[in-house]
């Protein structure tokens, strides 16, 4: 079964400061993030439950080379990306209602 994505506008005003950024500091870099992201995508589509939860209902999947994380919840056959963070980047320290 695949399931299916669907982002939050948060999430994508993360991965376009992120891929920006990442272009300012090496040409081609930006466009290196998208792609580690589209992998971990692809991932997700595929079997979504295999990464763990970092607070209740909500799972967290790292991105291959870069330091960020895909923070998101399954619900059917749909996958929530709610944000995309440095790993860094404190998740309980979300508003409450994310779930």
């Amino acid at each position: 079964m695949a399931y299916r994505i669907k982002f939050s506008s948060r999430a994508l005003r993360e991965i376009g400061e992120a891929q920006a950024w990442y272009e300012l500091q090496n040409i081609g870099l930006g466009q290196e993030f998208v792609a580690a992201m589209e992998l971990q995508l692809k991932r997700l589509e595929q079997a979504p439950l295999l990464y763990a939860e970092v607070i209740p209902r909500v799972r967290r999947a790292l991105l291959p080379r870069f330091p960020y994380g895909l923070f998101y919840a399954v619900q059917g056959d749909l996958v929530h990306v709610f944000a995309v963070l440095q790993d860094v980047r404190n998740p309980k320290r979300w508003p409450k209602g994310r779930k």
